[in-house]
């Protein structure tokens, strides 16, 4: 037996006839471990991270980017992690662990199923994914987000998927129908029914996504937090935000 400094334990060692030295399976193991397996997180010491779920017309980025900002002023050493915006980022992940375009799963966050005949014929391509292939890559793409920590989660059903997850804090960001599809028709030049009728569209999506990861009807019991961006500012919802996140000592 001797100590191994490289490994910091002892590993039985035993020679051949020809002097050859052979280490146990322990070794062995260790070793093909080390190489062959990505490092897993610390579940025991689960890393902070937020959601922000929106209804149509709300400032999600701005509030996330601006979140995202504020979070980061309390990173002051240089090993401290610094906290990110995910939103693009988990379909172009997911596309790319699915060997897919994005264009080819974006359906799902628009809460569109594939019928059985569109499933027959995709089944014939070479690079066919089923949706429960697509649906369950999607969760194991935001679970992995999730779990890195240090992160704001903008939509993709990303509320419904890290419901469990300790160390999190949900927001929704909501307003009056009236007032989101005025403000959404003043911004991009459109008439109100025109700017109405894309809200109603959008809101049922999103809900309908939520509710696909959920598995069952839309609840808003599941936010921690909801806010109306109608009377409360960008600057006063990160604050609130942020104060939330001290309460829970997430930072």
């Amino acid at each position: 037996m001797i100590f191994t400094s490289d490994f910091g334990k002892f590993v039985n060692v035993s020679y051949s006839s020809n002097g050859d030295c052979r280490m146990e399976n322990l070794l062995i193991q260790y070793l093909e471990k080390g190489f062959h397996e990505p490092e897993k997180p610390d579940l025991s010491r689960p890393k902070p991270f937020v959601t922000i779920s929106r209804e149509f017309g709300c400032p999600s980025k701005p509030v996330a980017e601006m979140l995202v900002e504020a979070l980061n002023k309390y990173a002051l050493g240089e090993k401290d992690p610094k906290w990110k915006m995910i939103n693009k980022e988990v379909v172009e992940q997911a596309a790319r662990e699915l060997d897919l375009e994005p264009n080819r799963i974006k359906y799902l966050f628009n809460a569109e199923r594939r019928g059985t005949w569109d499933d027959i014929l995709a089944s014939f391509s070479d690079n066919y994914k089923s949706n429960l292939k697509i649906k369950k890559t999607i969760k194991e793409v935001i679970t992995s987000f999730a779990l890195e920590g240090h992160v704001v989660l903008v939509g993709r059903g990303s509320v419904a998927i890290t419901q469990s997850m300790p160390r999190s804090l949900h927001i929704r960001l909501q307003g009056p129908l009236e007032w989101r599809a005025s403000e959404y028709a003043q911004r991009h030049d459109i008439n109100y029914e025109e700017a109405l009728k894309v809200a109603i569209e959008t809101d049922k999506k999103r809900t309908g996504l939520i509710e696909i990861f959920l598995g069952k009807k839309f609840d808003p019991g599941i936010f921690d937090l909801i806010i109306n961006c109608q009377r409360i500012s960008k600057e006063d919802i990160v604050r609130t935000i942020v104060y939330q996140m001290q309460l829970r000592k997430m930072i």
